[in-house]
């Protein structure tokens, strides 16, 4: 062979080898660090929109504590920092609600409170003695009151003889049993 051959051979087996060495050692840390750079770009980027996060964090929970006060202000629910506060509240309501019209409470008796979606719901059995003539304004006055309140379970008994003259004195009493509800907001669970 001539030497000029044999120094291309030589660099043709140089090339060879350095193309090697750079398929097997360099390209893969090349390959290696770029991907690291790349994924600390993106590591960055979602540090900057925690940090965005983090900073909106008194802003976000200012406005929660505004619209829980305002939730828990609602017109329409039962108030009273626990079930048997808020039983409490609708037991004073129903209680001057049927005694005004001539009613008599027997018993009332604070059923276990259920809570759902951020909601209480309380309730409350009742057995009362109702004039006849009252009992409709009783059950609308409760059924239509703020807070709201709501009758389940009603059971109406009249005495087994009795005779109407038509006065409201004569009126004979109903033993009415029947289910107070109520709602109070307890806040996200």
């Amino acid at each position: 062979m001539s030497a000029q051959r044999q120094r291309l051979l030589a660099l043709g087996v140089l090339a060879a080898a350095l193309g090697l060495v750079w398929l097997i050692a360099v390209g893969p840390i090349v390959d290696a660090f770029a991907a690291q750079r790349a994924e600390i770009a993106d590591l960055h980027g979602q540090l900057v929109a925690y940090r965005s996060r983090i900073a909106q964090g008194p802003i976000v929970e200012m406005r929660l504590a505004e619209l829980q006060r305002h939730q828990a202000s609602r017109t329409g629910l039962i108030g009273g920092k626990s079930p048997e506060l808020a039983a409490s509240n609708i037991q004073t309501m129903v209680k001057s609600m049927i005694e005004s019209d001539l009613g008599q409470i027997r018993s009332a008796q604070n059923l276990t409170p259920v809570t759902s979606d951020g909601f209480q719901r309380i309730e409350i059995e009742y057995e009362a003695s109702v004039p006849i003539t009252r009992l409709k304004d009783i059950a609308y006055r409760i059924e239509t009151s703020v807070p709201y309140l709501f009758l389940d379970g009603i059971d109406v008994r009249a005495p087994e003889s009795w005779q109407y003259l038509g006065s409201q004195g004569d009126a004979p009493p109903l033993d009415v049993r029947w289910t107070v509800r109520g709602y109070r907001w307890t806040g996200p669970q």
